[in-house]
Protein backbone atom coordinates (compact mmCIF):
# COMPACT_ATOMS: atom_id res chain seq x y z
CA UNK A 1 0.00 0.00 0.00
CA UNK A 2 1.33 3.27 -0.95
CA UNK A 3 0.32 6.99 0.12
CA UNK A 4 -1.76 9.27 -1.73
CA UNK A 5 0.38 10.18 -4.66
CA UNK A 6 0.02 14.20 -5.97
CA UNK A 7 1.84 14.92 -9.69
CA UNK A 8 2.46 18.12 -10.37
CA UNK A 9 3.23 18.07 -14.36
CA UNK A 10 7.02 19.16 -14.82
CA UNK A 11 7.15 21.52 -18.32
CA UNK A 12 8.34 20.17 -21.51
CA UNK A 13 11.05 22.30 -23.26
CA UNK A 14 9.06 21.72 -26.89
CA UNK A 15 6.13 18.95 -27.79
CA UNK A 16 6.51 15.47 -28.08
CA UNK A 17 8.25 14.10 -30.84
CA UNK A 18 6.16 11.09 -32.35
CA UNK A 19 4.70 9.98 -35.22
CA UNK A 20 0.66 10.47 -35.69
CA UNK A 21 -0.92 13.31 -35.54
CA UNK A 22 -2.14 15.52 -32.77
CA UNK A 23 1.23 15.40 -30.75
CA UNK A 24 0.77 18.85 -28.83
CA UNK A 25 -2.48 17.53 -27.86
CA UNK A 26 -0.98 15.63 -24.87
CA UNK A 27 0.61 18.22 -23.62
CA UNK A 28 -3.03 20.19 -23.82
CA UNK A 29 -5.17 20.36 -20.67
CA UNK A 30 -8.45 18.92 -21.84
CA UNK A 31 -7.66 14.87 -22.00
CA UNK A 32 -10.66 14.92 -25.17
CA UNK A 33 -7.88 16.53 -27.34
CA UNK A 34 -5.70 13.44 -28.52
CA UNK A 35 -2.85 12.01 -30.32
CA UNK A 36 -3.58 9.53 -32.47
CA UNK A 37 -0.64 6.69 -33.55
CA UNK A 38 -0.12 6.32 -37.42
CA UNK A 39 -1.07 2.87 -37.77
CA UNK A 40 -0.74 -0.34 -35.13
CA UNK A 41 2.79 -1.01 -35.33
CA UNK A 42 4.94 -0.41 -32.14
CA UNK A 43 5.48 3.61 -31.76
CA UNK A 44 7.70 5.82 -29.44
CA UNK A 45 6.94 9.08 -27.46
CA UNK A 46 10.51 11.42 -27.25
CA UNK A 47 9.95 13.35 -24.90
CA UNK A 48 12.59 16.67 -24.13
CA UNK A 49 11.80 18.56 -20.67
CA UNK A 50 14.40 21.25 -21.51
CA UNK A 51 16.46 20.97 -18.58
CA UNK A 52 17.70 17.98 -16.74
CA UNK A 53 14.70 17.07 -14.34
CA UNK A 54 14.22 14.63 -11.50
CA UNK A 55 11.21 12.60 -12.30
CA UNK A 56 9.66 9.15 -10.33
CA UNK A 57 6.02 9.14 -12.28
CA UNK A 58 4.95 8.70 -15.25
CA UNK A 59 1.39 9.06 -16.72
CA UNK A 60 0.17 8.54 -20.27
CA UNK A 61 -3.57 8.81 -19.97
CA UNK A 62 -7.05 8.33 -21.78
CA UNK A 63 -5.81 5.87 -24.31
CA UNK A 64 -7.66 3.27 -25.57
CA UNK A 65 -4.69 0.45 -24.64
CA UNK A 66 -6.06 -2.77 -25.55
CA UNK A 67 -6.20 -5.49 -23.04
CA UNK A 68 -2.43 -6.87 -24.21
CA UNK A 69 -0.95 -3.33 -24.97
CA UNK A 70 2.23 -2.79 -23.29
CA UNK A 71 4.53 0.40 -23.03
CA UNK A 72 8.19 0.55 -22.01
CA UNK A 73 9.84 3.76 -20.30
CA UNK A 74 13.16 4.98 -20.25
CA UNK A 75 16.12 7.62 -20.41
CA UNK A 76 17.81 8.96 -23.24
CA UNK A 77 21.49 11.09 -23.49
CA UNK A 78 20.03 13.15 -26.27
CA UNK A 79 17.00 12.90 -28.53
CA UNK A 80 16.64 9.72 -29.75
CA UNK A 81 19.79 8.23 -28.23
CA UNK A 82 21.76 6.99 -24.84
CA UNK A 83 18.74 4.81 -24.07
CA UNK A 84 18.46 3.55 -20.37
CA UNK A 85 15.21 1.75 -19.26
CA UNK A 86 13.19 2.18 -16.51
CA UNK A 87 9.89 0.38 -16.91
CA UNK A 88 8.70 -2.55 -18.97
CA UNK A 89 4.95 -4.13 -18.54
CA UNK A 90 1.24 -3.23 -18.88
CA UNK A 91 -0.19 0.12 -19.85
CA UNK A 92 -3.42 -0.85 -18.02
CA UNK A 93 -5.07 -2.36 -15.20
CA UNK A 94 -6.43 -5.58 -16.35
CA UNK A 95 -9.38 -5.02 -14.97
CA UNK A 96 -9.51 -1.13 -15.98
CA UNK A 97 -13.44 -0.37 -16.34
CA UNK A 98 -13.14 1.88 -19.38
CA UNK A 99 -13.53 3.27 -21.76
CA UNK A 100 -10.34 4.98 -21.31
CA UNK A 101 -7.86 3.29 -19.77
CA UNK A 102 -4.80 5.20 -18.18
CA UNK A 103 -0.63 3.99 -18.24
CA UNK A 104 0.57 5.14 -14.73
CA UNK A 105 4.17 3.72 -13.17
CA UNK A 106 6.06 5.58 -9.97
CA UNK A 107 9.82 4.46 -10.25
CA UNK A 108 11.15 2.76 -7.08
CA UNK A 109 13.76 6.35 -7.09
CA UNK A 110 13.87 8.98 -9.20
CA UNK A 111 16.38 9.79 -11.93
CA UNK A 112 17.26 13.11 -13.43
CA UNK A 113 17.19 13.40 -17.04
CA UNK A 114 16.02 15.92 -19.62
CA UNK A 115 15.73 13.63 -22.23
CA UNK A 116 12.91 10.65 -21.86
CA UNK A 117 10.88 8.26 -24.22
CA UNK A 118 7.74 5.77 -24.12
CA UNK A 119 7.92 2.89 -26.63
CA UNK A 120 4.01 1.63 -27.02
CA UNK A 121 2.95 -1.26 -28.58
CA UNK A 122 -0.14 -2.65 -29.54
CA UNK A 123 -1.46 -5.19 -31.73
CA UNK A 124 -4.43 -4.17 -34.68
CA UNK A 125 -6.71 -3.95 -35.34
CA UNK A 126 -6.83 0.05 -33.97
CA UNK A 127 -4.33 2.01 -33.59
CA UNK A 128 -3.13 3.74 -29.82
CA UNK A 129 -4.32 7.01 -28.92
CA UNK A 130 -3.65 9.09 -25.92
CA UNK A 131 -4.91 12.43 -24.31
CA UNK A 132 -2.70 12.98 -21.27
CA UNK A 133 0.93 12.71 -20.91
CA UNK A 134 2.67 13.48 -17.55
CA UNK A 135 6.06 13.75 -16.36
CA UNK A 136 6.77 14.30 -12.51
CA UNK A 137 8.07 13.52 -8.98
CA UNK A 138 5.01 12.81 -6.95
CA UNK A 139 4.49 13.82 -3.21
CA UNK A 140 3.26 11.14 -1.02
CA UNK A 141 1.27 11.16 2.31
CA UNK A 142 -0.84 8.77 3.59
CA UNK A 143 -4.69 9.64 4.21
CA UNK A 144 -6.60 9.94 7.44
CA UNK A 145 -9.26 7.66 7.10
CA UNK A 146 -12.72 9.29 6.21
CA UNK A 147 -13.28 11.06 3.06
CA UNK A 148 -12.30 9.20 -0.35
CA UNK A 149 -14.41 8.79 -3.82
CA UNK A 150 -17.48 10.00 -4.46
CA UNK A 151 -19.41 10.47 -8.22
CA UNK A 152 -20.86 13.13 -9.67
CA UNK A 153 -23.22 13.47 -12.60
CA UNK A 154 -22.82 16.74 -14.49
CA UNK A 155 -26.44 16.18 -16.18
CA UNK A 156 -29.39 17.87 -15.30
CA UNK A 157 -32.69 16.10 -13.04
CA UNK A 158 -35.93 18.01 -12.00
CA UNK A 159 -38.49 15.77 -10.23
CA UNK A 160 -42.10 16.27 -11.86
CA UNK A 161 -45.13 16.55 -9.91
CA UNK A 162 -46.73 13.34 -11.70
CA UNK A 163 -43.37 11.20 -10.03
CA UNK A 164 -41.13 11.30 -12.95
CA UNK A 165 -38.30 13.25 -13.80
CA UNK A 166 -37.08 15.75 -16.40
CA UNK A 167 -33.53 14.81 -17.17
CA UNK A 168 -30.76 16.64 -19.38
CA UNK A 169 -27.49 14.73 -20.48
CA UNK A 170 -24.38 14.91 -18.98
CA UNK A 171 -21.17 12.51 -17.93
CA UNK A 172 -20.92 10.86 -14.44
CA UNK A 173 -16.79 11.12 -13.40
CA UNK A 174 -15.58 10.87 -9.60
CA UNK A 175 -14.36 13.23 -6.99
CA UNK A 176 -11.51 12.65 -4.41
CA UNK A 177 -11.31 13.94 -0.96
CA UNK A 178 -8.40 13.26 1.46
CA UNK A 179 -7.06 14.63 4.17
CA UNK A 180 -3.16 14.40 5.59
CA UNK A 181 -3.33 14.57 9.56
CA UNK A 182 -0.08 14.52 10.72
CA UNK A 183 2.42 16.75 8.03
CA UNK A 184 5.54 17.47 8.85
CA UNK A 185 6.88 21.34 8.06
CA UNK A 186 8.73 20.08 5.27
CA UNK A 187 5.65 18.34 3.61
CA UNK A 188 3.07 21.23 4.31
CA UNK A 189 5.53 23.64 2.22
CA UNK A 190 6.08 21.22 -0.65
CA UNK A 191 2.16 20.50 -0.94
CA UNK A 192 1.78 24.55 -0.46
CA UNK A 193 3.98 24.73 -3.33
CA UNK A 194 1.98 22.10 -5.61
CA UNK A 195 -1.53 24.17 -4.81
CA UNK A 196 0.01 27.18 -5.32
CA UNK A 197 1.28 26.36 -8.52
CA UNK A 198 -1.88 24.43 -9.76
CA UNK A 199 -4.52 27.00 -8.63
CA UNK A 200 -8.07 25.37 -9.01
CA UNK A 201 -7.57 25.92 -12.51
CA UNK A 202 -4.40 23.78 -13.72
CA UNK A 203 -4.47 20.26 -14.25
CA UNK A 204 -2.90 17.83 -11.40
CA UNK A 205 -2.35 13.95 -11.46
CA UNK A 206 -3.67 12.21 -8.07
CA UNK A 207 -3.22 8.56 -7.70
CA UNK A 208 -5.37 7.08 -4.56
CA UNK A 209 -3.07 4.22 -3.80
CA UNK A 210 -0.16 3.03 -6.41
CA UNK A 211 0.03 -0.34 -5.08
CA UNK A 212 -3.60 -1.07 -5.21
CA UNK A 213 -3.64 -5.35 -6.65
CA UNK A 214 -7.78 -4.34 -8.07
CA UNK A 215 -9.10 -1.13 -9.31
CA UNK A 216 -6.23 0.78 -10.15
CA UNK A 217 -7.78 2.45 -13.16
CA UNK A 218 -10.50 4.20 -11.58
CA UNK A 219 -8.21 5.22 -8.23
CA UNK A 220 -6.11 7.80 -10.81
CA UNK A 221 -7.49 11.15 -11.35
CA UNK A 222 -6.35 13.65 -13.86
CA UNK A 223 -8.10 16.80 -12.62
CA UNK A 224 -8.28 20.15 -11.18
CA UNK A 225 -8.18 20.67 -7.19
CA UNK A 226 -11.79 21.18 -6.30
CA UNK A 227 -11.32 23.76 -3.57
CA UNK A 228 -8.62 25.30 -1.15
CA UNK A 229 -8.88 24.46 2.70
CA UNK A 230 -6.68 26.37 5.55
CA UNK A 231 -4.30 24.14 6.94
CA UNK A 232 -4.91 22.84 11.01
CA UNK A 233 -2.09 22.91 13.28
CA UNK A 234 -2.53 19.90 15.16
CA UNK A 235 0.87 20.33 17.50
CA UNK A 236 4.51 22.89 17.28
CA UNK A 237 5.76 20.55 14.56
CA UNK A 238 2.51 19.00 12.46
CA UNK A 239 0.02 20.08 10.67
CA UNK A 240 -3.26 18.75 9.15
CA UNK A 241 -4.26 19.73 6.18
CA UNK A 242 -7.54 18.54 3.88
CA UNK A 243 -8.19 18.26 0.16
CA UNK A 244 -10.25 17.10 -2.97
CA UNK A 245 -9.67 16.76 -6.44
CA UNK A 246 -12.31 16.81 -9.36
CA UNK A 247 -11.89 14.15 -12.25
CA UNK A 248 -11.30 15.54 -15.92
CA UNK A 249 -13.17 13.74 -18.55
Amino acid sequence: MSGVLIVKPEPHGAPPNVAGSGAVNLLTPSPKEVWVAPSTAPVEIQIDLGVPTTIDSFFLGYTNAAPGATWALATKTAPGAGHSGLHDGPMRAADSLGPRHHAFKRLAAPVTSRYFSIALYQAGPTPIYAGALILGQAFEKYRERGSDRTLIDTGIRNDLPDGGFNTGDGVVKAQFAFSFVDLTDEERNRLYAIKRDRGLRKPVLVVEDADLAAGQNEAIHYGVFERFQAYERTNPRKTRWAGSVLQWL
